[in-house]
């Protein structure tokens, strides 16, 4: 009877130490998801910001091409200058 008792502690213990391996994985891969979440919700932000900076500057492109002022004449340096941002 003791044996049986022996036998049966030792698969607690076998039983308990593979469930804590596999918790641990568990929390690895927890740990490797959360991070590559956080990952990916930067990128969406750095996409977004960058969206807004395009827009802002497609708008102040069209200003300055189509806005008040924007055919006349420029100076010889403003022409160099604007040849090299329009080309």
């Amino acid at each position: 009877m003791i044996r049986l008792y022996i036998v049966a502690g030792l698969c607690l213990v076998i039983w308990a130490l593979m469930a804590r391996a596999e918790l641990t994985a568990a929390r690895a891969d927890l740990a490797r998801v959360e991070a590559k979440a956080a990952g990916l919700e930067e990128a969406a932000r750095f996409h977004a910001v960058e969206a807004r900076r395009r827009e802002a500057a497609a708008a102040l492109d069209m200003e300055l091409q189509q806005g008040a002022g924007a055919d006349a004449p420029l100076s010889d340096y403003l022409r160099l200058g604007a040849g090299r941002v329009w080309p």
